[in-house]
């Protein structure tokens, strides 16, 4: 008996949640636009689903790679980012270049992305998109457009 009341007096101190499945991380947020990438690579490579989503406006639009499919709200985000940590085994980004104007910025992005196919063969995939991001009231910053192809050689 002792020691069950020692077990709860512990357990007085720990934190809310403690025992929960799924603890709650706090989600970081885009104060500035320069740390915009750094932040969806390590949510990618960190499998963090929410932390993607939250990255996103609510009405954000992506273009998937094939550049034929649009995405659209958090729903939709939401499966495909799903979809997405299951295959991404690393991503990496570099951020060729970012035109700022007022409450915009436009990101032109090199990516090189190591997934896994459906048959459990690994690929590698290089490319450039085309990113915008939009101040919010609060002074963080959201993704409203990600095409995942869009900086690429069309010519």
């Amino acid at each position: 008996m002792k020691k069950l009341i020692s077990f709860l007096i512990m357990c007085m101190f720990l934190p809310v949640g403690a025992f929960a499945e799924h603890a709650e991380i706090p989600l970081e947020k885009i104060t500035d636009p320069d740390m915009a990438h750094a932040l969806f690579v390590k949510a990618m490579n960190e499998k963090n689903i929410d932390q993607l989503c939250s990255m996103y406006t609510d009405d954000a639009v992506m273009v998937l790679r094939d550049g034929k499919l649009e995405v659209s709200g958090q729903s939709s985000l939401r499966r495909v980012f799903s979809i997405m940590v299951d295959m991404v085994e690393t991503l990496n980004i570099e951020t060729v270049y970012q035109v700022e104007a007022e409450n915009t910025v436009l990101f032109r992005s090199k990516y090189r992305s190591v997934y896994k196919t459906p048959d459990g063969k690994i690929e590698e995939v290089v490319s450039s998109g085309i990113e915008v991001l939009e101040k919010q009231a609060d002074g963080t910053w959201l993704f409203s457009i990600d095409h995942q192809n869009g900086g690429s050689n069309v010519l």
